[in-house]
């Protein structure tokens, strides 16, 4: 990495989205430093999505190299939780630009474990507010801290699309971790100056999400069925459920825009603004598979709470930064299933 050049720094850069935005950082021709939480004495990964661990000396004690299509970009296991490494990486690296994607992500997850959902969004997102705090206000970097649309929570339906001054209703630990996350960056924007963007994100899909959730779950399964490797009955929950998707690039696109365009202290929903069911998905995708699919209900796959509908309105984010979504539902679902039948072939 030549250190003259502008570095950008992504936290969870390994997840599903920060994969993505990290392949469009390296594409722009800049320079990445992806950070994300292991597990003390974890290897970290040979390979993942698009990305090889190469060889090469470390850029950082510990650091290893990733290389794919778009370029070579270092990594750290590094926790957010603990202060001082994140002080001094910042304090050497020193930054352009931040994207904070690092997170405990799950609201299911969080109902068993909100001390640590607490730890890793509150506690994570103080510390590196607090390693920029302690560069000089001219060296501070743009930073992007991402949160989530489950801070709204469920809402009279008359509300939707819902706007970002819509009274928050948190359902989960997740869901108040990700409040207080966002209140966090409010007020040291309003106390130290920070140029920092947050955004509430809602659902987004794509190639490289897992398939725990609902659209690559579904995608498997017809790419199984096709391949004659699994039954062509797909076992669903509720669909009926409706929710506002967008492809993992155009968010990804939203993302780099409002760190250009975007104000200090604003919040920006990056949301479609379209409803959907996930019946209307789950038949999308039955009509662009290539063999008969059965639908079943499965009552375990059924949640004993949830939110009934979720849209976002994203007028917001197109005036102030001119981004429109590229990607259709369908042409979306069509991507995830073109990815499911690579793996089966």
């Amino acid at each position: 990495m030549t250190q003259d050049r502008p570095i950008n720094l992504v936290t969870g850069a390994l997840g599903f989205v920060g994969l993505h935005l990290t392949h469009s950082l390296l594409l722009a021709g800049l320079d990445v430093i992806g950070l994300g939480k292991h597990d003390p004495g974890e290897a970290l990964p040979q390979s993942i999505g698009e990305f090889q661990q190469i060889d090469g000396d470390p850029d950082y004690n510990g650091s290893v190299r990733y290389q794919g299509p778009a370029g070579t970009f270092t990594y750290l296991a590094l926790d957010l939780e603990q202060a001082a490494p994140i002080l001094d990486l910042v304090n050497h690296a020193k930054p352009v630009m931040i994207y904070h994607l690092a997170a405990q992500s799950s609201a299911a997850y969080s109902f068993q474990h909100p001390g640590e959902t607490f730890r890793s969004n509150v506690l994570g997102t103080l510390n590196l507010l607090e390693a920029v705090r302690a560069l000089p206000a001219t060296e501070h970097p743009v930073i992007l801290s991402v949160g989530s649309c489950e801070e709204y929570g469920p809402q009279d339906p008359s509300a939707y699309p819902l706007t970002e001054d819509t009274p928050l209703n948190p359902q989960s630990p997740y869901a108040v971790s990700k409040v207080s996350q966002t209140l966090l960056c409010r007020q040291y924007v309003r106390a130290w100056n920070l140029p920092l963007i947050a955004v509430r994100s809602f659902s987004h899909t794509g190639p490289g999400q897992d398939s725990r959730f609902v659209f690559p779950s579904f995608a498997r399964q017809i790419a199984a069925a096709e391949a004659g490797k699994g039954p062509s009955e797909i076992l669903t929950g509720d669909t009926s459920v409706v929710r506002d998707f967008l492809h993992v690039k155009d968010v990804v696109d939203a993302y780099r825009l409002l760190m250009k365009e975007g104000y200090p202290e604003e919040i920006y929903n990056v949301s479609s603004g379209q409803s959907v069911t996930i019946q209307y998905g789950l038949e999308t995708m039955i009509g662009l598979a290539s063999c008969a699919i059965t639908v079943r209900k499965d009552p375990n796959l059924v949640r004993p709470a949830d939110t009934p509908i979720m849209i976002g309105d994203n007028s917001k984010l197109c005036r102030d930064t001119g981004w429109q979504p590229e990607w259709d539902l369908t042409t979306t679902l069509g991507s995830l299933l073109d990815e499911a039948r690579r793996e089966y072939s």
